[in-house]
């Protein structure tokens, strides 16, 4: 036998106008019965039940397919509530006039006083022309939740519990981390104000390490040297790796330079045989005459003044006694001028200052 709910002539009546006027039909309550011991057939022109036994609130009116147009109602009959079987069932709306009726598998409801009592839930889903026209409410004073759905009810709300939980610990833990974070970063403004110099021994870029902070090299190849207490040279720089001396670079003394020949031996030098000459002499020399003349006083008398003859090239000897000589002078150039590192052992290392 198939079990089935259907509209009465009155509730198809009721949603026809519902759907034409807007107002929406109110499911109210339901009513079952132990149809007189047999299992009436759903019919459209029926009014009531054929034998009704209990008729209660409904604790709920949802929908339950919205594309089929299908609705569920829920009645709920307490422990304290039986002692007669269930076979059909009928839904009233808010004026009491039935709106549904529906055959049901035949189901002992027993009294709690029997030893048997139980919390027996009814459900009719009833197909209706068009959802909206339904009034979708449930009375709070009166609705009960089934023990799946308090199973349900509560695994949601252990569930959200646990979520909120969770998203608590996360937002806690994210609040502890940025105090955490916010902390580090104070100490490390204290810890490096700006004027900080830091060394690094490895390829290390402040500005990507510290994005918040600007940071410039000191300079590629510099030594470092104290300044000024009072800072008015901080940041100059100067020197040389390399340097030239100067004169002026020389200690301040004079060197004196004296020495001695060696001593030479007597030596009996002869000139090279040369030196072919002759004189000029006066009257009567036998060779040509240089100037003509005259001489005496009272009786003068024409001369002429001649040369003497030729001596012809000759040599003469020289004696050069021992002998020696003192010396002085300037040595030699000592060197070629060249510049010389003055850049001791050393190990290299990164420096940044901080600007800013």
């Amino acid at each position: 036998m198939n079990y089935y709910a259907i509209l009465t002539d009155y509730g198809e009546a009721a949603f026809t106008k519902a759907v034409a006027t807007g107002e929406p039909v109110n499911f109210a309550e339901m009513a079952v019965g132990d149809g007189a011991g047999i299992i009436p057939q759903p019919d459209r022109t029926r009014t009531g039940l054929v034998n009704e036994v209990y008729r209660g609130p409904l604790n709920r009116v949802v929908i339950a397919d919205q594309s089929a147009s299908v609705i569920r109602t829920e009645m709920i009959i307490l422990p304290q509530t039986g002692g007669f079987w269930l076979r059909e069932a009928a839904l009233y709306d808010d004026a009491g006039e039935c709106l549904a009726v529906a055959s049901l598998p035949p189901v002992y409801k027993p009294l709690l006083a029997e030893g048997a009592g139980r919390l027996q839930a009814i459900n009719l889903w009833i197909a209706v022309s068009k959802t909206a026209a339904v009034e979708l409410k449930t009375d709070p004073t009166v609705i009960i939740a089934s023990v799946e759905e308090v199973d349900r009810a509560k695994n949601e709300a252990k569930d959200y519990a646990d979520k909120i939980a969770g998203q608590l610990d996360t937002d806690i833990q994210q609040v502890i981390a940025d105090a955490i974070t916010a902390a580090k970063r104070d100490f490390w403004e204290d810890d490096n104000p700006v004027g900080t110099t830091r060394f690094f021994n490895q390829n290390v870029n402040p500005n990507e390490k510290w994005p918040w902070s600007e940071w410039v090299y000191t300079g590629e190849n510099k030594t470092i040297r104290v300044g000024k207490a009072d800072g008015s040279n901080v940041g100059q720089s100067g020197g040389s790796d390399n340097v030239t001396l100067q004169q002026a670079n020389l200690p301040a003394v004079q060197i004196d330079v004296s020495g001695e020949t060696s001593e030479q031996g007597q030596q009996e030098l002869t000139t090279s045989g040369n030196g072919r000459h002759r004189h000029r002499a006066g009257d009567g020399a036998p060779g040509d005459t240089w100037q003509e003349a005259t001489h005496g006083t009272d009786n003068q008398k024409y001369t002429g003044w001649n040369y003497t003859d030729y001596a012809e090239d000759h040599q003469h000897s020289v004696t050069i006694p021992p002998h020696k000589h003192s010396t002085s002078g300037k040595t030699a150039s000592l060197g070629e001028g060249k510049s010389f590192s003055v850049v001791e052992s050393h190990t290299l290392l990164m420096c940044w200052s901080r600007v800013a």
